[in-house]
């Protein structure tokens, strides 16, 4: 097995020229696309962007805000409120589309790898990494712990609003007897509600600080040299498709709309029962596979796995294969939906150094974390496995 070499630090180049801010919907993201597009470009490869919208964080809590101020004005009975307030919305077409809280844009950016003259459906392989970043200014792990709270919070909060809802409208309460109960309930939760908000704006709102150079500087940098590799020398059996996905870091938001809104097209194109996602987010002192996950410990694409475990050992590649209980809040999650509609034969993968979230988000995240050796290695590792599990079709 010979290693195809990618130019010279060309990898570890990467990461360094993507260190500055990349938040969504900034301009920081759009130059991050920018320059993965020049470098491909370059090599007289063309791509192909994708737009969409989301709802932000801020915006989702700024309607739950709008929720409370509306639920009050009912059990309140300021009827006559809500009625004006929708007639004056609905004067003109300009106050119908004022908003406070309009969506938020992004982009995925495309590129097909395929054999021109194909006469049969091939099956496919998704190489995925996000380019956009994101700057906190707590650590990882207790960052894990916030928002699990928060959604917590939350729920427990709408299960109150439901029974003050259900209470209002059929009454199976004595409204009299309950009234200052259900008051002060709403009272404690709505503040408590924005009390515990200040962390999460805290999380959302800062905007500097982090290179996002493992995360994921680095799995930016290794699919353009993989694109680079195998636009040169094509599969033989499988086309490629890479997606280098926006909005990864305020819910899979590219890749989830990558998933819902192509998964048809692919469908009749491709073969997606022989398909695979191979998912490249965080590769910085080593380079991680996940290949069991949850409390049984259950083995994931144990066939894939073997095949890129088995490329390391003949490489003479080090790679981590480890358990998580829980799985990772990354792109390769979107593809269960492409999984659950191939009952189960397509095939995911995830390369992701676990162990290096202690530095992400934050100033820790710098080029100076992420070794050439290793970026090269995994290029190598991609290349050949890919290569592998195409001549075993």
């Amino acid at each position: 097995m010979s290693k195809l070499i990618p130019e010279k630090n060309a990898g570890i180049n990467h990461i360094k020229n993507l260190a500055f801010n990349r938040k969504a919907s900034t301009t920081g993201e759009t130059k991050a696309i920018q320059y993965i597009e020049k470098e491909l470009n370059n090599e007289g490869i063309n791509t192909i962007r994708e737009y969409f919208e989301w709802n932000s964080q801020i915006s989702i809590m700024i309607r739950i805000g709008y929720l409370i101020i509306l639920i009050n004005l009912i059990i309140f009975r300021q009827i006559l409120i809500i009625v004006a307030f929708f007639i004056i919305k609905n004067l003109s077409q300009k106050l119908k589309n004022l908003s406070l809280i309009p969506r938020e844009t992004s982009k995925n950016l495309e590129l097909w790898i395929n054999d021109k003259e194909k006469k049969q459906k091939r099956p496919l392989i998704i190489f995925t990494a996000h380019y956009d970043s994101i700057t906190v200014i707590i650590p990882y792990k207790l960052q894990l712990i916030v928002f699990t709270f928060y959604r917590i919070i939350t729920g427990i909060y709408i299960g109150i609003i439901i029974l003050l809802l259900i209470n209002f409208f059929i009454g199976f309460f004595n409204p009299i007897a309950n009234f200052n109960f259900f008051l002060l309930m709403d009272i404690i939760l709505s503040v408590f509600g924005i009390l515990i908000s200040i962390p999460l704006l805290l999380l959302v709102l800062k905007e500097k600080g982090s290179y996002g150079s493992i995360d994921n500087a680095s799995g930016v940098s290794i699919t353009i040299e993989l694109a680079k590799l195998l636009k040169k020398n094509p599969l033989k059996n499988y086309d490629v498709l890479f997606l280098w996905t926006g909005a990864e870091e305020w819910g899979m938001r590219g890749s989830k709309y990558f998933t819902k809104n192509f998964y048809w097209k692919l469908e009749k194109n491709q073969d997606l029962n022989k398909s695979i996602n191979i998912n490249i987010d965080m590769v910085g002192s080593y380079i991680g596979l996940l290949c069991k996950r949850g409390i049984f410990k259950k083995d994931l694409n144990d066939n894939i796995n073997q095949i890129i475990t088995s490329c390391a050992q003949k490489l003479n590649i080090p790679i981590d294969c480890y358990w998580k209980l829980i799985n990772i809040k990354s792109d390769h999650k979107s593809f269960k939906y492409f999984e659950r509609k191939t009952d189960g034969n397509f095939q995911i993968v995830c390369f992701h150094s676990d162990k290096d979230s202690k530095y992400i988000h934050s100033s820790k995240d710098s080029p100076e974390k992420c070794s050439s050796e290793i970026i090269n290695n995994c290029i190598y590792l991609c290349y050949e496995s890919v290569r592998e599990i195409d001549s075993n079709l």
